[in-house]
């Protein structure tokens, strides 16, 4: 496996499984902006989620096509798969390489090719369980738990680094 950079588009074409890593407020825009570069049998992965933040804290900002890797789908071209991944994925600890992730991400898609290709990507990353959460439709569920998340870790001392593991 090789990993390297280049411009969306140019990336995009040359990717297999290409993981749209931004803000969910410029997803659609960037989908749309590699659709005719993807390949027909392409993968495209969402872990973006819709928040805001108040003075209560972060909430779920839910999009009206249902969560945010719907809006995903529906920008993608029919015949590349979207499958969503790592949304509850702690900053904190992805920054810090020493620290052990022991931690799940929850892998949702239409496509059982395309979710198992991406839970073996996941699986590749030390420490890091990927877990069948069903369709597509089960998303919002999933992206919702972030912003709780967020909260929890920035009220409690010690937790700031907060993950997700099923047991």
């Amino acid at each position: 496996m090789s990993i390297s950079g280049a411009e969306n588009a140019v990336a995009a074409a040359d990717a297999d499984v290409v993981v749209t890593a931004v803000p969910a407020y410029h997803l659609v825009d960037t989908v749309e902006a590699v659709a005719d570069s993807l390949a027909d049998d392409a993968i495209l992965v969402c872990p973006a989620v819709g928040m805001k933040r108040d003075e209560a804290g972060f909430h779920y900002n839910r999009p009206g096509a249902g969560s945010v890797t719907a809006l995903a789908a529906e920008a993608a071209p029919e015949s590349v798969s979207v499958v969503g991944a790592f949304h509850n994925l702690s900053a904190d600890r992805l920054a810090n390489l020493d620290v052990e992730l022991g931690i799940d991400t929850l892998v949702v898609g239409d496509d059982g090719d395309a979710k198992g290709i991406v839970s073996d990507l996941a699986a590749g990353i030390e420490g890091l369980r990927p877990l069948d959460a069903g369709g597509l439709a089960n998303a919002a569920e999933i992206e919702g738990l972030t912003p709780l998340l967020i909260n929890v870790a920035q009220n409690n001392d010690g937790l700031h680094d907060l993950g997700v593991r099923f047991e």
